[in-house]
């Protein structure tokens, strides 16, 4: 056992697999303790809301407290290893991790960018419609945000038009999440503690499975129980991209900043699955 608890987190977009992956390690995972997010654990905040709008604000009077209060949490859990699979992370909690996590690790959920913005667009259709209580929440200025998005203030943001589709809206906030991913892992030279997804098409596999537990030494089970929870959006079918999609995921990359646009041509994503796809439509809309 290690002598210093492990901290792990994913970093990830909404809808990039991390319930599946918190199921994984709640049935697979020993001497762990595996939350998703942390909705009814009384002491553990969900950092969705509130501490999403401090950290775009750098309120750090409001987010620190919050933030403590988690770091005391994770540390008072008697198991050598702590698993929180929560896309709120890199939400509200990027600026301060490497200051408040004594010993992290990180795994890195990449899924395709339209697909991410797509299945966010419809889950966050569907709460409204379905008229989910609690669903926005004011900020301090007063104004009503959807509790698990980014504010639209973010910097991503200021480099697109006035107006924007939802859906183009979901694809500047995976475009900020993945900024701030690889910002984070740089800032702390974190590279060698970050185990990398391509969640289109390795999620599910066993044998990466296996290899990221092996990279972070993890205990487990001697026969792994791969039948875990899916999350799809109820009364929905599988994502699907329209010609439309493309089309507005165009118009924004023609004004991205030549920083994004370097981002999307980088190592993790040059390695995806959907690389060439996404940059070939990026091509053609210029």
């Amino acid at each position: 056992m290690r002598s210093t608890q492990l901290a792990l987190f994913t970093l990830a977009s909404g809808r990039s697999g991390t319930s599946y992956l918190a199921d994984f390690f709640t049935k697979n995972i020993t001497h762990c303790y595996s939350t998703h997010e942390p909705y009814f654990t009384f002491g553990n905040p969900t950092l969705f809301g509130k501490p999403i709008a401090w950290n775009t604000q750098h309120n750090d009077q409001a987010l620190l407290p919050v933030l403590q209060r988690k770091y005391r949490f994770i540390a008072s859990r008697k198991q050598p290893f702590y698993f929180e699979s929560n896309h709120a992370f890199l939400k509200a909690f990027n600026r301060h991790a490497g200051t408040l996590l004594n010993n992290p690790g990180f795994i890195h959920l990449v899924r395709h960018p339209l697909r991410v913005a797509k299945s966010e667009y419809v889950r966050e259709r569907m709460i409204r419609q379905l008229h989910v209580p609690f669903a926005d929440y004011a900020d301090d200025s007063g104004k009503r945000l959807f509790r698990w998005a980014l504010t639209g203030q973010e910097e991503v943001f200021r480099h697109s038009p006035s107006s924007l589709s939802r859906f183009q809206f979901y694809l500047l906030q995976w475009l900020e999440i993945e900024c701030r991913a690889m910002q984070l892992i740089q800032d702390h030279h974190w590279q060698d503690r970050v185990y990398f997804i391509d969640v289109d098409v390795d999620l599910k596999r066993e044998a990466v499975l296996k290899d990221m537990i092996r990279f972070f030494d993890l205990p487990h089970q001697p026969v792994f129980n791969l039948d875990l929870r899916r999350n799809p959006t109820p009364f929905i079918g599988p994502t699907l991209l329209t010609q439309q999609d493309t089309q507005e995921f165009q118009t924004i990359a023609r004004n991205l900043p030549e920083r994004y646009k370097m981002l999307l041509q980088s190592q993790p994503y040059r390695d995806c699955s959907w690389f060439t796809e996404v940059n070939q439509l990026m091509r053609d809309g210029n």
